[in-house]
């Protein structure tokens, strides 16, 4: 049984999936997708995250997605996953990265028609180097008019014809793509030279190519890293991305730059220039000095009730404590910048990459 959500008035109606939905196996075509597949769907969105559940073959499932640029991991039956989101125009592009039994990547994208009585969902299935590929075709809960649907079934297995494989393919420059950390990196103990090691975490496509697939290696290396001050100065981070290895090993050099880190970057990255900035907590700084004043008046009454003043020593000791505590929380606190192993960044392309058919056989 599942409860009807209605659509939060501030999301955009292209880009609001919300409500109870139920798959069309007549408009679908999922012959070439493996089990399970969802049956019902039920969707609530809000500005921040998607909640989905659905029903499979005989089970039930909850999730949700961030559309914040944050990874979510959850289960489905003895399945593992891992997704990440982003928006194309009004579609929702969503990678899942499955561990079980068997690993593989699901890649959907949403859309919903016009008039938001029919939710498509067109899903690739990438595993050990095939790709299968299907619709899913889902109408809103009492809807009694068929649906004029551009998927109607052809014969079985018969698909439109795959877009003609051109003599050059390229990735355009100003593409982002996004990428997870394999090594932390900090301006603590990070140097300039330093290697810094990343994975692709969306596939990249050109024209219904996939040119760049999930797990795509990326060598990068700091070339800037500057401590914070004790007293005044921010840390900062500067991390040159300089060449993508594609899972069958094809390589290509770039130069390009950083373009935005997810929530768990400590310091603010600024995308035109590609740095990462620590920015200094003020809190913790005043509520640490006052906690080291608090500390050094109490030793400091301690002090002067043995030299026979205690108010005396209470006035040094807090003094001496309010300062002790200032240079601590300086030192503990200091603006650091920071992104740890496993942080989601995007790169921005500063070049075209161009690669041949051939060179595209994973």
């Amino acid at each position: 049984m599942f409860v009807c959500f209605q659509p939060l008035a501030a999301i955009e109606p292209e880009r609001d999936f919300s409500g109870h939905w139920i798959l069309d196996p007549a408009s679908s075509n999922t012959q070439a997708l493996s089990e399970p597949l969802e049956r019902t769907l039920a969707v609530a969105q809000q500005e921040s995250s998607i909640q989905c559940s659905s029903s499979f073959n005989g089970s039930t499932g909850a999730w949700s997605y961030s559309l914040n640029r944050n990874e979510t991991q959850y289960s489905l039956g003895d399945e593992g996953r891992s997704s990440l989101v982003k928006w194309e125009g009004s579609a929702l592009l969503v990678n899942t990265l499955v561990s079980g039994r068997q690993n593989y990547t699901v890649m959907d994208r949403w859309e919903i028609s016009r008039d938001r009585s029919r939710l498509t969902i067109t899903r690739q299935i990438l595993y050990a180097g095939t790709q299968s590929e299907g619709t899913l075709v889902f109408k809103r809960e009492g809807q009694t008019a068929p649906l004029v649907s551009s998927n109607a079934p052809g014969p079985p297995l018969s698909r439109p014809a795959p877009p003609a494989t051109p003599a050059e393919i390229t990735v355009a420059t100003g593409t982002r793509i996004p990428l997870k950390l394999r090594n932390g990196v900090d301006t603590k103990h990070s140097r300039e030279g330093d290697r810094v090691y990343l994975d692709t975490v969306f596939p990249v496509t050109v024209d219904g190519h996939i040119v760049i697939p999930p797990g795509s290696s990326v060598n990068a290396t700091i070339t800037t890293s500057k401590a914070a001050g004790v007293v005044k100065g921010k840390g900062e981070l500067y991390i040159r991305f300089d060449s993508l290895t594609l899972p069958n090993g094809v390589t290509r050099d770039f130069r390009s730059r950083l373009a935005s880190a997810d929530n768990s970057a400590t310091g603010k990255v600024d995308p035109k220039e590609g740095t990462v900035t620590g920015e200094r907590d003020k809190a913790d700084t005043a509520r640490t000095t006052a906690e080291g004043g608090a500390i050094g008046a109490s030793v400091g009454t301690i002090a002067g009730a043995a030299a026979g003043s205690p108010l005396k020593g209470a006035g040094i000791g807090g003094a001496a404590g309010a300062a002790a505590g200032l240079v601590g929380v300086l030192v503990k606190h200091r603006p650091d910048a920071a992104l740890p192993a496993g942080s989601t960044v995007e790169m921005v392309l500063d070049r075209d990459l161009h690669y041949v058919p051939t060179e595209l056989k994973f």
